[in-house]
């Protein structure tokens, strides 16, 4: 690692104490690359939508995804897996169809605040 400087920039004062403090909070969020995949994942608009829509209704199977969203089934499974498989949503199967729910947890929190629906 990199020795902290504080000769990277000109500037007035500089604190010595802050800036050593918070590049130990940094270096101690080992959370942040998990967070940030998360948020990249979530950053494409199919995805985000469907997001939107589950943490609006709760759950919905893949055909009332595609209904809503005017797309395929296979276009909207696809995205769901990705869902599924980075455990942000979750599944449930009731007799031959498969419902999908998002996980609790603090990235459903924030996707709740995100959208400014009260849960």
């Amino acid at each position: 690692m990199k020795e902290l400087t504080t000769e990277t920039c000109i500037r007035q004062q500089v604190d010595i104490e802050k800036l050593q403090s918070l590049r130990k909070q940094l270096l101690q969020k080992d959370d942040l690359d998990k967070l940030a995949d998360l948020l990249a994942m979530a950053g494409n608009a199919t995805r985000l939508k469907m997001l939107f829509l589950l943490v609006q209704s709760d759950e919905l199977c893949v055909c009332d995804m595609a209904d809503i969203m005017g797309m395929g089934v296979s276009a909207i499974s696809h995205q769901l897996r990705k869902l599924r498989d980075r455990g942000v949503i979750q599944q449930r199967r009731e007799g031959p169809t498969i419902y999908y729910q998002m996980t609790s947890g603090i990235f459903k929190d924030l996707l709740i605040e995100l959208f400014e629906i009260d849960d």
